[in-house]
């Protein structure tokens, strides 16, 4: 599932905005139409604009999410909910699992991806992709850097005296049967992929859209290392 409502403040139109050519939600679409394990692509958006363009980009889209599932508010929980309603209403069945492919992410990785839907088993709840991120970080208060961490009022720490933390929201993967448990649907058996940095920059700001266009027309052979990004495949 790819989901994609309208209303964007941060960047208007995000997910429908050119990128390489293509529209955002079109990178998630054709990546996983590329991926070839997926039954259906399906398209979450609120917007009968969105939903003509995610059709033109090969994303099914049975029906608009309701209104409670389309609010600045709303949740990932609302969304599954209101998809579990949908479904039911008309009479499609539901899929045994569900890959969530947030459009703004347009670097991703097919090995990746088998790799996570590998660790799909029964004593698994979820698996997250992740990357993993810094473990050395400060706050500011009252103007003045304050540690988050132990460093013994040393000035400079290495990242390897820290264990790897790592940052999550790219793609996720759960047993559809999650839905039922709420804002816990990822359930606590959750298993991690890390993915290299590339691939998980997302599209939040203009200047994130800038960069990421940069790169994929400057940049394509080198993204191509580490993930297969839809305008790379054409």
């Amino acid at each position: 599932m790819v989901p994609a409502r309208s209303g964007s403040k941060g960047l208007p139109n995000k997910n429908v905005r050119m990128l390489a050519g293509k529209p955002l939600i079109g990178h998630a679409i054709q990546f996983a139409q590329n991926a070839g394990v997926f039954e259906q692509v399906l398209v979450s958006t609120d917007s009968e604009d969105y939903a003509a363009i995610a059709r033109e980009q090969g994303g099914w889209v049975p029906f608009l999410r309701g209104e409670s599932a389309a609010q600045d508010a709303s949740m990932e929980e609302h969304v599954l909910a209101d998809l579990d309603a949908k479904l039911t209403e008309h009479g499609i069945t539901p899929p045994d699992i569900l890959v969530w492919l947030r459009p703004t992410f347009p670097f991703r990785s097919i090995d990746d991806l088998n790799t996570a839907l590998s660790l799909m088993e029964d004593d698994v709840d979820a698996v997250r992709l992740v990357t993993e991120g810094e473990p050395r970080l400060y706050q500011i208060d009252d103007g003045y850097l304050v540690p988050r961490f132990e460093d013994g009022g040393r000035s400079m720490i290495r990242r390897q005296e820290f264990p790897a933390t790592y940052k999550v929201f790219h793609t996720d993967i759960f047993w559809y049967r999650n839905i039922a448990w709420g804002e816990r649907f990822l359930g606590s058996r959750i298993k991690a992929v890390p993915v290299h940095k590339i691939c998980a920059m997302d599209v939040d700001g203009q200047e994130d859209f800038d960069m990421i266009e940069a790169i994929m027309s400057a940049a394509g052979p080198i993204v191509g290392k580490y993930c297969q990004p839809a305008s790379a495949s054409e």
